[in-house]
């Protein structure tokens, strides 16, 4: 063998090494676990916020709550929100997840979403959907996905929703397709 190329191929391997020995300590593997541990992490827990006039904005119970330091946000697992409407009557929605932004301007419900009316606040009223978006600042929610909004004896399909609480007004926005039994 020639000396130059087993120079080359020493030269060529102790680069490699170098290499990766510089990328091994940018990256060290640890890093990574401290980014995806939560910095806290609540377990059967009930949470009442209040609004700026110190009334009740909603209260949220759940299994599990985390918080990821990273970003700053939050993941619930199967949430409840009792959401009071003007009247001091509870919306109940719940869900298999749910997302909280950093800056908690709304919140992202995912999965199984289910929002039932106040059951003394007629006609009652179901929303069900895969995804909700709640601002629960102005106790409005939307959505984007396919959505049913069934209430007695009418079931009503559609892409897109609007929902305003305090005034149990519920809009379907495209795509809707109404199923009417009267009552007797």
């Amino acid at each position: 063998m020639n000396w130059r190329l087993a120079l080359t191929l020493v030269l060529l391997l102790g680069a490699i090494a170098s290499g990766w020995s510089v990328w091994r300590m940018a990256h060290p593997a640890g890093e990574a676990l401290l980014t995806t541990r939560p910095d806290y992490v609540l377990r059967d827990f009930e949470i009442t916020a209040l609004d700026r006039q110190g009334k009740e904005s909603f209260t949220l119970r759940g299994p599990m709550l985390q918080r990821d330091p990273a970003d700053r946000t939050m993941s619930l697992e199967t949430p409840r929100f009792l959401v009071p409407d003007r009247l001091g009557r509870y919306w109940d929605v719940r869900a298999r997840r749910g997302f909280v932004p950093a800056d908690g301007s709304r919140l992202e419900l995912r999965g199984e979403v289910v929002a039932d009316s106040p059951p003394d606040a007629p006609p009652p009223t179901r929303i069900a959907t895969d995804w909700l978006a709640l601002d629960l600042e102005r106790n409005r929610a939307n959505s984007t996905a396919a959505v049913t909004v069934t209430r007695p004896g009418l079931t009503m399909r559609g892409t897109g929703l609007e929902a305003d609480f305090d005034r149990q007004q519920v809009s379907l926005l495209s795509q809707v397709r109404t199923h009417y039994v009267p009552h007797d």
